[in-house]
């Protein structure tokens, strides 16, 4: 059926339809039968609406290995005068990752890309910056390098600056990995935190932890003891309760 033809059989927009049946009883039993091929845009969904709710404003902001998928992509929605990707050149990304184009914000304010190794963010003045976001960045990084990245994350930040950061939780991805006979989710991984090691990690970096929340609560799977992938249809996509949780979430603040 071509767009017109639906559109005029429905009395509603292709779109508008498309929403419709996603949200509707049917739709949520699709969602539950297709919960392990569709867990990863769940998990994409929380980690969106935590861009939109949570990050605080800046008006000079560091986005750790933000270029294939920067901040204002997915929903940051406070101004900002300055933006700074910082990743890996492309010859040494992935292929899928390669391809960087740098768009005009729609709240303006100038939009960069810096090649440099994050875990030392040289060329980036002490006490310059308001906002650092590592989205699913520390996770690949050995517990060596991801201390030593906190460690100039601290000092590029002003005073009341905030580092934002979200990764997997270790207590939770590990009994996923295990369905699969692996010790992590991803071969990239060098290491998933439980919430108490990565607290105390950033807190020895001088941080205060000002926010913390869970990213998609795992609560079927907490009960059985076996991991359910439709936790990530029925649990919510953010909540209190971190150690539960599949990913969690800190805003730290240089006091």
């Amino acid at each position: 059926m071509t767009r017109e033809a639906l559109q005029q059989f429905s009395g509603d927009s292709p779109e508008n339809v498309a929403w419709k049946l996603l949200l509707s009883a049917e739709g949520l039993e699709r969602c539950c039968n297709l919960s392990l091929e569709l867990h990863l845009h769940f998990i994409h969904n929380a980690r969106l609406k935590v861009v939109r709710t949570l990050l605080p404003p800046g008006d000079v902001i560091l986005d750790l290995g933000g270029a294939y998928s920067p901040l204002y992509r997915m929903g940051y929605p406070h101004p900002f005068k300055k933006l700074v990707l910082i990743d890996l050149p492309p010859e040494r990304r992935h292929q899928e990752f390669r391809r960087v184009e740098l768009e005009r914000h729609s709240r303006g304010g100038e939009i960069s890309i810096l090649y440099a190794d994050m875990s030392e963010l040289s060329g980036i003045d002490d006490g310059s910056v308001d906002l650092v976001w590592a989205g699913q960045v520390i996770e690949h990084l050995s517990p060596e390098t991801g201390r030593r990245m906190s460690q100039h994350v601290f000092r590029v930040l002003r005073r009341g600056g905030s580092f934002c950061l979200d990764t997997p939780n270790g207590l939770l991805s590990s009994m996923h990995a295990a369905t699969a006979g692996k010790r992590m989710i991803h071969p990239d991984h060098k290491i998933e935190y439980g919430p108490s090691d990565l607290r105390r990690m950033l807190k020895a970096c001088g941080f205060d932890i000002a926010v913390e929340k869970g990213l998609c609560h795992m609560v079927r799977t907490l009960r059985s003891g076996q991991f359910s992938y439709e936790d990530f249809i029925f649990g919510n996509p953010i909540a209190d309760e971190v150690e539960d949780s599949y990913l969690q979430y800190y805003q730290c603040v240089k006091p």
